[in-house]
């Protein structure tokens, strides 16, 4: 172990602004959503999500039976934690979560929606809005009300 590097001795982490927040989530797909136990303690699930930077919204697509959607039924309140490739960096977005219906129908407003969000448009769009009916898919909008996070430096 180097000597010139303990507690205290290594480069601090430097404060985000906004911009830079909203970058790095728009950078990155994964992230861990934290949702609230019963029991008060976080629940912690890796998700596949979409930045909406403009409306301040990340949508993470997910199925019905899922614990993270009973969760946010109980409590909406939840966080997504981003980290950047080199984990040097990183954002929280917190807000209230939003669930929609659950895609009833292919076609349906929430179909299209998760059409929008997949990362690259599918072969065969009508088979898409068809398995999202049958994976009983739903959209969860985190509406974030608060950006945080640091970056240290790497010189």
């Amino acid at each position: 172990m180097s000597e010139t590097y303990g507690p205290g001795a290594g480069p601090a982490p430097r404060s985000l602004q906004d911009e830079q927040l909203s970058g790095l989530l728009a950078s990155q797909r994964f992230g861990a959503l934290a949702t609230t136990k019963s029991s008060g303690h976080p629940h912690l699930s890796t998700v596949l999500y979409h930045w909406d930077p403009e409306q301040r919204v990340a949508r993470i697509s997910t199925v019905a039976g899922r614990l993270k959607v009973r969760q946010l039924s109980n409590d909406p309140r939840c966080a997504l934690y981003v980290a950047s490739d080199d984990f040097m960096a990183f954002v929280v977005a917190e807000g209230q979560a939003e669930l929609s219906p659950v895609s009833s129908e292919p076609g349906d407003e929430v179909g299209r929606e998760l059409l929008a969000m997949a990362p690259q448009e599918p072969g065969d769009e009508e088979a898409f809005l068809k398995q999202m009916v049958t994976d009983q898919r739903l959209v969860i909008r985190l509406r974030v009300n608060r950006l945080y996070g640091t970056t240290l430096p790497t010189d």
